[in-house]
């Protein structure tokens, strides 16, 4: 059973997550947006999430990195963050630590005018897991992923929200526009067959966790394949990635099982240790 996170979430907990907002430190139950934002009303926003173990960051620099490259794909600034992170995640051990920037009301209030003020805002609140077992997947065939920019983390979720709304299993995936299989709602999705972890190419997250994976299969000489399609009746297992859950297996997709988690297992033990090494 995928894990429900709303027990964390009681209205004293949020009083009590602490964030660094535009600047200052204040409780996140003081952040205020704007129904007028352009980040709100438009998307015009990007962010990152990453998680700390014991008030260390895990894998810090690559998700800098993106959310850099995200920031500058988006047209927002990036700055070192480093200092705000470490104030955080003293108060949050282990948790989810986020990054947002977004884009405000320009004077004029025309949504051609970006003129107005950029936003950001850094928080941790407590983490919590997917599944302590394989979890069971579908795709939904309704609505494909938008093309042309996934490769960068947005707000844009809309496909992956119908998909996981409608969903008769823990969680689905959706196609691109071109019939590929896609992602997730926050997470990527590998296969295994004859050795080699094959996961998406196109119209896909940069995925941290994904990332990380393509590193562990150099180093423990098993294949790894970024490419596009369409059928998965041909794979013998199959994980989702995320921050959250780190590599979380998949028991079915659809009517299809997955009768094998042997590579699975050997990528997750040597993950939890990178995980461990980096936050110890």
């Amino acid at each position: 059973m995928m894990c429900s996170c709303s027990k964390f979430y009681s209205s004293r907990l949020i009083v009590m997550i602490n964030c660094w907002f535009d600047g200052s430190y204040c409780s996140i139950d003081d952040v205020r947006i704007s129904p007028l934002d352009f980040g709100f009303i438009h998307g015009d926003a990007t962010y990152d999430v990453m998680k700390s173990v014991n008030a260390r960051p895990c894998f810090y620099d690559i998700h800098m990195k993106r959310f850099k490259e995200n920031c500058n794909f988006y047209g927002f600034t990036y700055n070192d963050y480093s200092d705000i992170v470490n104030n955080l995640i003293n108060d949050c051990p282990n948790s989810f630590v986020w990054f947002i920037k977004w884009r405000g009301t320009p004077p004029s209030g025309s949504p051609r005018d970006l003129s107005g003020p950029e936003h950001t805002l850094i928080y941790a609140k407590p983490y919590y897991g997917i599944s302590d077992s394989p979890i069971t997947l579908s795709i939904n065939e309704d609505l494909p992923r938008s093309p042309g920019y996934q490769t960068h983390k947005n707000f844009s979720w809309i496909e992956l929200t119908r998909a996981q709304r409608f969903a008769e299993t823990d969680t689905a995936i959706v196609r691109s526009v071109e019939g590929y299989i896609n992602e997730g709602p926050g997470f990527g999705i590998c296969f295994v067959v004859d050795n080699i972890v094959v996961t998406p190419k196109t119209d896909v997250l940069n995925s941290v966790t994904i990332h990380v994976v393509e590193e562990m299969c150099k180093e423990l000489a098993i294949g790894f394949e970024r490419r596009d399609f369409k059928e998965y009746n041909q794979f013998s297992e199959c994980f989702i990635c995320s921050t959250s859950g780190g590599l979380t297996p998949v028991k079915s997709l659809n009517e299809h099982q997955f009768p094998s988690n042997n590579i699975t297992e050997i990528l997750r033990n040597h993950y939890e240790y990178k995980v461990a090494h980096n936050a110890s």
